[in-house]
């Protein structure tokens, strides 16, 4: 059981590094899998000795080796939490695939939370969820419901309507939240890529886990307003990155199930 525990950290790890580049190159436009890294300030290219997730770090110091530039330590926090991610799915129970055998959860959990955090730290760097991420994230969750079903002996596509109505659900709430919200505000109040997050989110979680993960969105949300405008670390009228929440929130119900939280939500604890 260790080795496991060692083997997906070490792939979250790996995983993580690759948000990096994700992160850094995508609002640049440039391709994240070419050329291979390099340092921004003098463009040396990174050896691969140079490039072992959280460990090179330590190793150098947090600076490049050719020129000695400081390397921002977010790039092992990174790779830790990502490995953190991908290694809590040995244990996530999320409630629509409840009845499936470990190593899938393990697997899908594992692309579901990588994809959630790297929106997450997209949309907090720069206010944006790219849409190129949030399809791809639902396309993938509708192919894997789908090959789900097709597993079974019967093919009554249970999983794939269930994750397409509750994709279709997440997308019109969201688009309806932001269309009431322009009307009585008289401006923008949510992003457009947070329709598309909801979606994606719906394919993956299902219309309870769905509706879940958006009650505490709003929630945790409204929590940290709250707090923000108390101790003035938050102004008003000031944007909130509510993609963050929306992941974290997904990310929860994800590893905890529906019932924990509905207990919550209904004051039955």
């Amino acid at each position: 059981m260790e080795i496991i525990f060692i083997y997906l950290f070490v792939i979250g790890c790996c995983l993580g590094s690759f948000i990096n580049v994700v992160i850094y190159r995508l609002p640049l436009n440039k391709s994240i899998v070419y050329p291979n890294s390099s340092c921004p300030k003098c463009n040396a290219k990174i050896k691969w000795f140079d490039n072992l997730p959280i460990i090179s770090w330590f190793l150098l110091n947090g600076k490049c080796r050719s020129c000695k530039t400081k390397i921002a330590f977010s790039y092992p926090i990174i790779e830790f939490f990502t490995g953190l991610l991908v290694f809590l799915n040995l244990y996530a129970q999320p409630a629509i695939y409840s009845q499936q055998p470990t190593y899938i959860t393990i697997f899908l959990g594992s692309i579901f939370s990588v994809t959630l955090f790297t929106l997450a730290l997209l949309d907090f760097k720069y206010y944006w969820l790219p849409q190129p991420l949030t399809l791809g994230g639902l396309i993938l969750g509708i192919t894997s419901s789908l090959l789900i079903d097709l597993s079974n002996d019967f093919y009554q596509f249970s999983y794939s309507i269930y994750a397409l109505i509750a994709s279709f659900l997440g997308f019109i709430f969201f688009n309806l939240l932001s269309h009431f919200g322009r009307k009585i505000f008289n401006k923008p109040v949510l992003g457009g890529g947070d329709a598309k997050l909801a979606a994606m989110m719906g394919s993956w979680l299902g219309i309870n886990g769905l509706f879940i993960s958006i009650w505490l969105t709003f929630a945790s949300a409204g929590i940290f307003v709250i707090l923000g405008l108390v101790l003035k670390k938050i102004k008003r009228n000031q944007k909130i990155p509510l993609g963050v929440f929306l992941a974290f929130s997904g990310l929860l119900v994800w590893y905890f199930g529906n019932q924990v939280f509905l207990k919550i939500i209904f004051f039955q604890i």
